[in-house]
């Protein structure tokens, strides 16, 4: 009779490795999960806001896209003669005075956030990386509530209002530059001193060994090479400029108009104006009794959930430029 020995016991080592593979399976099964529900949120969310904004899509008659008159709820003021008082949706105002606000809020933003950085992390980093760079990420911690009311208490009215025109507050189009630049100034500064920071040592030692001064070296050489994380704090100062609303909502006046270069100027500024996330919010009480100013209000967060997907991918072009340059 023959006699079968038993199975050599599996090592330790074995049993270990089927553990870690076990688990290896059940982490990435988790993380596909996990990138499929931000996928499946993310298409939601875009066909939520899509579906709600057909009613005025599908109507290019009323000229949406173009038109320069925004007054969605005129029918609601003139019940017994609806038919005579049609609303009107023209969202080109407010889109073209949100990038004013935007562009002036870059503007001021860029370079003031740009000299931070450097500050932190080359011709001061203790005194940056000890107090500079602490006091600029509480800033980017405080509500937009306070800058709004903070702007409007010790800028628009004392300083803002003697510039305006009659019957104007000083609420207008450089207000909101203002407010808008210092809440997204210390994201790109942020953004700006993790690149500066991340850079080899070798290089400014390399410009400095060539006979470079420190403002040759910053400008020729460490920028350059930092542009993918300064650019890409750019973008998304610029997305946070689009999107802020109550801040903004405080100081610009909430007006429809354009401003008038051709007669006033750069006075123009002044005066007052409006943001697509203003006009969305402005007579929000009357969504449920108009339907049709309530899919208008959803064609402009379309406009703006577009600009902030085109920022997303302005970054990652960008990035990936960078990486096939280097």
């Amino acid at each position: 009779m023959t006699v079968v020995p038993p199975a050599p016991a599996l090592s330790s080592g074995v049993i270990a490795w089927r553990g870690n593979l076990r688990r290896d399976r059940v982490a990435g099964a988790v993380m596909r999960l996990c990138a499929a529900l931000c996928l499946g949120v993310v298409a939601l969310v875009v066909g939520f806001i899509v579906v709600r904004a057909l009613p005025v899509l599908s109507s290019p008659s009323r000229g949406t896209l173009t038109g320069t008159v925004w007054n969605p709820d005129r029918s609601l003021s003139h019940p017994l003669h609806a038919a005579l008082y049609p609303n009107q949706f023209g969202v080109l105002v407010p889109i073209l005075d949100t990038f004013l606000a935007v562009g002036l809020a870059l503007l001021l933003a860029v370079p003031i956030a740009l000299a931070l950085a450097i500050v932190i992390t080359d011709t001061n980093p203790k005194l940056g990386r000890r107090f500079l760079r602490p006091l600029i990420e509480l800033l980017i911690g405080i509500p937009s509530v306070v800058y709004g009311w903070t702007a409007y208490v010790l800028l628009v009215i004392p300083l803002l209002q003697p510039l305006a025109g009659a019957g104007h507050d000083g609420s207008g189009y450089i207000a909101a530059g203002i407010v808008l630049a210092v809440m997204v100034a210390p994201t790109i500064a942020t953004l700006a001193a993790d690149a500066l920071a991340g850079l080899p040592p070798a290089l400014r030692e390399a410009s400095a060994a060539l006979g470079a001064t420190q403002w040759q070296t910053l400008t020729r050489v460490l920028i350059p090479a930092a542009r993918r994380g300064i650019i890409s704090g750019v973008v998304l100062g610029m997305a946070r400029a689009f999107g802020e609303a109550l801040a903004v909502a405080m100081v610009i006046g909430g007006v429809n108009v354009l401003p008038d270069f051709s007669h006033q100027g750069a006075r123009a500024l002044a005066d007052a104006g409006t943001t697509m996330t203003v006009t969305i919010t402005d007579g929000i009480n009357n969504l449920l009794a108009n339907p049709d100013g309530t899919a208008a209000r959803y064609l402009l967060a379309l406009i703006l959930l577009g600009i902030s997907l085109a920022s997303v991918t302005a970054i990652r072009a960008v990035n990936r430029r960078a990486v096939a340059l280097t």
